[in-house]
């Protein structure tokens, strides 16, 4: 094994894992500044919707996910750049927590418990408009984004603690036999299953709004033109939601697949050096996912937008003019504002 150790494919290995850990590293700093300014814009615009749609709360939660995972990457990234020589319960703690990843993995099976949940509230909200109007309250939402964080943790940090271990100052977490069925219902439950969610949900969504904009069509000219613009705002922003979500539901599956995939590889193949130096880029995507969504909220996203644009111009939402097509003016109202006028 030492010869092996030294040979030209592993001393490969060693490198692309040196430098994988900056990597990391830049993508905890971008991910953690891009998550902290779209949460920005998502409470503000929340906060000045009429109507406080809970979709958004989920979506502020998985943005929220997405901010403390990347914050996790840094540390890790930095502990690990330092070569930290690890003894006593602290060494373990750091080992266990940091170095194992498992504080890092923990809030990204969060993150794709919340993004099911988010495409599950959306089916509900669609296909199913008055059994949700009727059983789905608001308590449950936010019940299902503590549980996301809840079983994130519960399902990863305990077997961390029992599979971390310190020798010589150095972090080791060897893959044990009794662990790969384990390992095995991970691989199922954070990805399969979500995966065959946004397929069948998304697909019965847009089955079901394009039924409804036929009817809303053919039925245009029997409302009053005040009725139909206020169903079709309607429908365009939840078309907009949706786009946004199955957006980052398929970046989602690509980032993912590769890593599972060979995970389910090196389940019934001994490790080599080739397959090694291929772990490292599909680890590179999952964590490359957290920092991916904001920018996708930030271009898809009407509400990210409007906000963003605001804060970018360094302008107060109230130093905004109404303009024909605003959220007032598609309201019906008809009060114009000069510059520096706030709405009574």
């Amino acid at each position: 094994m030492p010869d092996a150790f030294f040979a030209p494919a592993w001393q490969l290995a060693l490198t692309v894992e040196f430098y994988f850990r900056y990597a990391v590293l830049a993508i905890g700093l971008v991910g953690t500044a891009a998550n902290a300014l779209v949460i920005y814009a998502l409470i503000a615009h929340h906060a000045r919707e009429t109507k406080k749609r809970v979709i958004n709360l989920l979506i502020i939660n998985q943005n929220f996910l997405d901010l403390v995972c990347c914050l996790l990457l840094v540390i890790t990234a930095c502990v690990e750049i330092n070569n930290t020589y690890l003894t006593g319960a602290f060494g373990y703690f750091i080992c266990s927590l940091f170095m194992s990843y498992a504080a890092t993995y923990s809030i990204l099976s969060g993150s794709i418990i919340n993004l099911v949940a988010l495409t599950l509230e959306r089916y509900l909200k669609v296909v199913h408009p008055f059994w949700t109007k009727k059983h789905l309250k608001r308590w449950m939402i936010h019940a299902v984004m503590a549980f996301a964080w809840i079983a994130g943790i519960a399902l990863n940090a305990p077997v961390s603690f029992v599979v971390s271990r310190v020798e010589d100052g150095f972090c080791l977490f060897p893959f044990e036999f009794q662990f790969i069925y384990y390992e095995l219902c991970i691989v199922v439950v954070f990805f399969f299953i979500p995966v065959f969610t946004f397929v069948y949900c998304y697909w019965r969504i847009v089955v079901v709004l394009r039924r409804q904009m036929r009817v809303m069509a053919a039925h245009n000219v029997e409302g009053s033109s005040q009725m139909n613009a206020s169903q079709a705002q309607s429908k365009r922003v939840k078309w907009n939601v949706i786009k946004t979500m199955i957006i980052v539901s398929v970046v989602f599956v690509v980032c993912y697949c590769p890593n599972n995939v060979l995970f389910l590889i090196l389940v019934r193949a001994p490790p080599t050096s080739s397959l090694v130096v291929g772990y490292y880029p599909t680890v590179f995507l999952m964590y490359l996912n957290v920092c991916m969504n904001p920018f996708i909220y930030a271009t898809k996203h009407d509400g990210v937008k409007q906000q963003l644009a605001r804060l970018i111009v360094c302008r107060k939402p109230r130093d905004v003019l109404d303009v024909p097509g605003s959220s007032s003016n598609r309201a019906g109202g008809t009060q114009q504002t000069r510059p520096g006028v706030a709405h009574k």
